[in-house]
């Protein structure tokens, strides 16, 4: 008998710096939203959540505040981090018969307990009153469908929107990991920044996020260009430009490399035992950074390591979620001493 359904059924929340998603036990991924709320300044009412509100980025006249609940893995504002896991779960409510539902929500490395404390606060308020954790790289591990539970050690490397983090994996447990405050929105903030001062002219975000996806590549290839427009800072004005994935790749290499180097020194320091068997199963790679045209091969490359981008990158840590959810033995397993 699955005692969660007794009182409510068991939702699991990906709470990450670029995207929310919410997995429910028996139906997998059932909401996906941009981390953004548009709230106005006077009233602090809710105008969009989601990818509504992401839209409003850089156009938004004054009186209107777009907000990032989460930054580099932490919470950035918690009243935003509220705003869209009540509507997001209010929303649910409307689908499905969740009831008063059971929560297991990721902890990412780099958040500290008055955060997660301040997850709790939030969620009880909702009347939510069984809460637990699970490890953001664990998760992805369990997502990208490694048997984490074996005692050979696996390392999973994780490129979200706001931090990389790492982990050498076995026994169910994380014996080494590490994480750095540069990830997706670093890259875009890379090109922003290399377009600026290259070509004298200012691109938004979310135009720098259409070239990441589009044009990143650590083997660029010629004729791979795009138009785009942005403000001339000579004249003002708006001016189209070309940019191609050359650019692209010299304006996100510092950053990615950086990340490599975060991974270089947790294998420094994992345990000798566990490096073997590290050698021989490799690294798997998930987040949206996973997505870059060929960083697998930069990665053997600088580490001489094998690489593995996992099936769903995107998607590894609420797969992982879900799967923890829709297993009893798994959630007594892995999160019964993570509960707040």
């Amino acid at each position: 008998m699955n005692l969660f359904k007794l009182h409510g059924k068991y939702i699991g929340i990906d709470l990450g710096t670029s995207t929310i998603l919410i997995a429910l036990e028996n139906k997998g991924i059932v909401e996906r939203e941009s981390s953004i709320v548009a709230v106005e300044n006077g009233s602090k009412d809710i105008l969009a959540i989601g990818n509504e509100a992401k839209e409003m980025l850089g156009k938004t006249p004054e009186k209107i505040s777009a907000l990032m609940p989460m930054l580099q893995g932490g919470i950035a504002n918690l009243s935003a981090t509220e705003m869209i896991i009540k509507r997001l779960i209010k929303d649910l409510q409307k689908k499905e018969d969740i009831g008063v539902p059971k929560v297991l929500i990721n902890v990412h490395i780099g958040m500290n307990d008055v955060e997660k404390r301040a997850i709790v606060r939030l969620l009880k308020d909702m009347g939510i009153k069984n809460i637990n954790f699970i490890e953001e790289t664990l998760a992805a591990a369990i997502g990208a469908n490694l048997d984490v539970r074996r005692h050979e050690a696996t390392m999973m490397l994780n490129i979200g929107g706001g931090t990389s983090e790492v982990a050498v994996i076995a026994f169910g447990k994380i014996t080494a990991c590490n994480y750095i405050k540069i990830a997706g929105d670093d890259l875009d903030n890379d090109i922003i920044e290399y377009i600026k001062k290259k070509m004298l002219v200012v691109i938004g975000k979310n135009t720098a996020e259409m070239l990441k996806i589009k044009l990143a590549s650590i083997s660029p290839r010629i004729n791979q260009s795009l138009e785009v427009t942005g403000r001339d800072l000579k004249t003002g004005w708006p001016k189209t430009i070309t940019i191609d994935a050359f650019q692209i790749n010299e304006a996100i290499r510092s950053s990615l490399e950086k990340i490599i180097d975060m991974v270089r020194e947790t294998l420094d320091r994992t345990p000798p035992e566990l490096l073997n068997d590290i050698k021989d199963n490799g690294l798997i790679l998930s987040g949206g950074g996973a997505c870059i045209e060929d960083i697998d091969k930069l990665i053997n490359d600088r580490l001489k390591l094998k690489v593995t981008i996992a099936e769903k990158p995107i998607d590894c840590t609420a797969l992982g979620i879900y799967k923890v959810l829709s297993d009893d033995s798994d959630l007594k397993e892995l999160i019964d001493k993570r509960r707040m």
